[in-house]
Order: structure tokens, then sequence, then C-alpha cells
């Protein structure tokens, strides 16, 4: 019996003491939680893309908030490129898969000739009275770099964009939205409340065209030296046979909604705009059909470049069309 007590208080004792030491051992622990860093996609919900260029199986979207993507693989994969400007980028166009140029907001913009490997800045001639916002670049014939603004602006550039000349001096309150070409020195430029102007001259002068409407044109291109299309707000299209020098409106059942870009596919015109509208003429652009890129899809897109025998299109989301199915390449949204 004594030795049975002389063991209990022992371990009365020391088991405070043990406690202590397992407590204190327990504290020079470091418990090693695992670090889960999760990338957000390349192309959110959240994202606005405001123009699309395509080159072979090259893809490059760019929009809102200094986005640029890239996909090498016709839209099945994409990366996003980093380029230290977080201004809104308004339109892109690419000679080859190395060369390329962004324009945006405040007369800045950026040229890559490695793929978009790295970007480098560069400033645009635009006029001092307005938001020097640089609405579209397209490419010439010749491979010269066209780009329109605000303020009666028309530039172009003969070095893939590094450089810049001003086309048009006087200043005139008009924002051009477009430009297209037809054939070696012919250029028509379109803008808002139904301005047109046509340059027979390589852009050195450039007369005003009657379009007979009022609502805003947004985008406008060429088959060939006589045939265009141009499309605007509120539903508008007109149609050229004379290579722009007159315009004629076309009257089409059911087309109430803005359009926002127009292309020749190479077999007939498809334009785009809001609430997914999607609208298909034939050669003469007498004959249209109204539908949407995909039944279920109602977001809007404002920029379009041919792909093979669809299209890509871009704004409130980017996909990809042919023969009438609509392959989606980021999140669905509304």
């Amino acid at each position: 019996m004594a030795q049975r007590s002389m063991t209990s208080k022992m371990w009365a004792v020391l088991s405070p003491v043990l406690v202590v030491v397992a407590l204190v051992a327990l504290s020079r622990v470091r418990l090693e939680v695992p670090r889960v860093v999760i990338e957000p996609p390349v192309i959110e919900t959240r994202d606005r893309f405001l123009g699309v260029t395509v080159v072979d199986d090259v893809v490059w979207a760019v929009g809102r908030d200094g986005k640029i993507i890239r996909s090498e693989d016709g839209g099945k994969t994409w990366a996003q490129q980093r380029t230290g400007l977080s201004t809104n980028f308004q339109s892109i166009a690419a000679w080859d898969a190395q060369n390329a140029v962004v324009v945006a907001n405040q007369g800045q913009g950026l040229v890559t000739a490695d793929g978009g490997k790295t970007w480098q800045a560069i400033t645009l001639p635009v006029s001092e009275s307005g938001s020097g916002k640089v609405l579209r670049v397209r490419l010439d014939p010749q491979g010269r770099a066209w780009a329109v603004s605000e303020i009666n602006v028309i530039l172009r550039s003969a070095d893939h964009g590094k450089t810049w000349e001003r086309l048009t001096q006087s200043e005139d309150d008009v924002a051009w939205n477009d430009i297209a070409f037809n054939g070696a020195g012919g250029a028509c430029v379109i803008g808002e409340f139904g301005r047109m102007a046509c340059s027979a001259d390589d852009g050195v002068s450039w007369e005003r065209r009657e379009t007979g409407v009022e609502p805003s044109l947004m985008s406008i291109a060429f088959r060939d030296p006589q045939h265009g299309v141009t499309v605007g707000l509120s539903g508008v299209v007109l149609a050229t046979d004379d290579g722009g020098a007159t315009w004629r409106q076309e009257a089409i059942p059911g087309l109430a909604r803005h359009l926002f870009d127009v292309i020749w596919t190479g077999s007939r015109w498809i334009a785009v705009g809001d609430k997914g509208v999607m609208l298909t003429g034939d050669a003469d652009a007498s004959h249209w059909e109204v539908s949407r890129v995909n039944p279920a899809d109602f977001a809007w897109r404002i920029a379009l470049a041919r792909q093979g025998g669809g299209f890509v299109a871009v704004g409130l989301n980017v996909g990809r069309w042919e023969a009438g199915q609509w392959e989606l390449f980021g999140p669905r949204f509304h």
C-alpha cells in the first residue's frame, strides 16, 4: 500500500510537468499548409472584347482594361499577353503571326514583331481637341496600316505601325468609325450621323458621300473595287455597286438591332451586332437573312474576323461560327 501511495504521489507531481513539456514540444511543431494558387481563366465573364484579327490559325483579341489574348490553334487554347497598359484597346490588325498593331484610347497604341511576346508602346497623332480615342485600324492592299479617330482624324503607317502620319488636317466634329479599301488608292471612311467620305488618290483628298441615313455607320467592307456594304445603328444597311460613288439602303424586314461590324467571307456578307443578331447577305447584297449566331445566345458582338469558311466574333464573349455552328471559347454570359 505504501509503495502504491508513493507511486500515485509521484504521478501527481509529474503529470503537470509532462503536460507542460508536451505543450512546449507542440508549440515548436510547424504545421505546413499546402499553398494552392488558382489561376483565373484567360477569358473571364467580366471581359469585354472590342477587336479581333485572324492570321491562319493565330487569333488575337483585344479589349477593355488592356486585355490581349492570343490563340495559336484556331481558338482551342488561349494565353493572355501582358503589355503594361491598362487603357481600353479598341482594335487590332496583323500582317502575319509575328507583326501586329493595336490602337487604343488617348492616342495610345502598341506594336509587336515577335507574336506578342513583347509589345512596344506607340503614340498616334490624334487631335488635341477630343479624347483621342482611335476606333479602328485596318490594312490596305499595299500592307499599310490605316487608323481612324475623332475630330476627322485619318492616319496611315507604312512601317508596321511604328510611326504614323495624319492625312486629314482640318478639324471637324465627326468621329470616323471604320475605313475600307476598294483597290490601290481607293478608300472610304464612315462615321457618326450617317457621315461618309471617300478618297480616290490614296488619302490626299476626301469627298463627302451622301448616304441618306441619320443613324451612325459603324463598319464598312468591300469585296472588290465596285461592291461594298456598310452597316450601322438601328439596323441600317447600305450597299454600293459603283465603288462607293452612290449607296442604296437595303430594306430588311425584321431587322431593328444595332449592327457593329460587317465582313465579306469570300462567299457571303456577314454582319453582327446587338442581342446576338447575325445578318447574312448574298454577293449582290440584295438578299438578306436575319438570325443569330446561336439561337440561345443573346450576347452583343462588336468585331468580326474571317477564319476559313466562317468567322471569329468578339464582344461580350468570344467564339467561332462556321456552317451554322457556334463554338464558344470562353464562359457563357448574356
